[in-house]
């Protein structure tokens, strides 16, 4: 182990403004401020300012969304938007399906029961995101006992179908490599979001 190993882990080590616990930066979600004074997600973690960072789980944003906990780390006063958890949402969304769309353009990323089902299989898949209303069971006999490979289950098929310029997609599969891991990540944190109770993930109706 080298001297810069351990001080390069501790500046990837990020503390959450809600819960004040300690997690590697590829686990929370960044907010920064904009000139407003609103507190925006930084998703590709590059905007500049002091960055504010928060656990995706299905309780802590909701906590956050009070504006108390921004305001804190923040040390002056935080406007949080009143579609604050339905726009991390999108911008989750978005970004995955982005990264999928580019990741089949290169042929790292591949649709359809029986390419995915192959490529698990000789273990040059290592991420699978299977629509949320495909069948779970089927989902699970796609990755054999002992086999590596990540399962997420946080977009719809409709939603998966817009990354491959489809109606609808259930199976996707990701080679290994650096994309896989962004993949993961970025799913990862949609589906702990996904899983919040009553989570809205369409727009209200202003007309009501």
């Amino acid at each position: 182990m080298t001297r810069g190993q351990p001080k390069n882990h501790d500046l990837r080590i990020r503390r959450c403004v809600v819960t004040g616990k300690k997690y590697d930066q590829d686990e929370l979600l960044k907010f920064t401020l904009n000139p407003k004074g609103v507190a925006v997600l930084d998703i590709n973690r590059k905007l500049p300012g002091r960055g504010m960072w928060v656990f995706p789980d299905r309780h802590t944003l909701a906590k956050a969304a009070n504006g108390n906990h921004f305001s804190r780390a923040a040390r002056r006063n935080v406007e949080i938007p009143t579609d604050f958890l339905y726009t991390i949402d999108r911008k989750l969304v978005d970004y995955l399906t982005g990264i999928l769309s580019l990741g089949r353009k290169s042929g790292v990323v591949l649709a359809g029961f029986e390419k995915v089902r192959l490529g698990i299989s000789e273990n040059t898949i290592t991420v699978l995101v299977q629509a949320s209303d495909g069948s779970d069971r089927q989902g699970q006999k796609l990755i054999p006992r002992g086999v590596s490979c990540k399962r997420y289950r946080c977009l719809s098929s409709t939603e998966l179908g817009e990354a491959f310029g489809r109606e609808s997609i259930i199976y996707v599969g990701v080679k290994d490599g650096p994309m896989a891991h962004k993949i993961a990540i970025t799913a990862q944190k949609l589906e702990r979001i996904r899983r919040m109770e009553g989570f809205q993930t369409t727009l209200p109706d202003l007309a009501s």
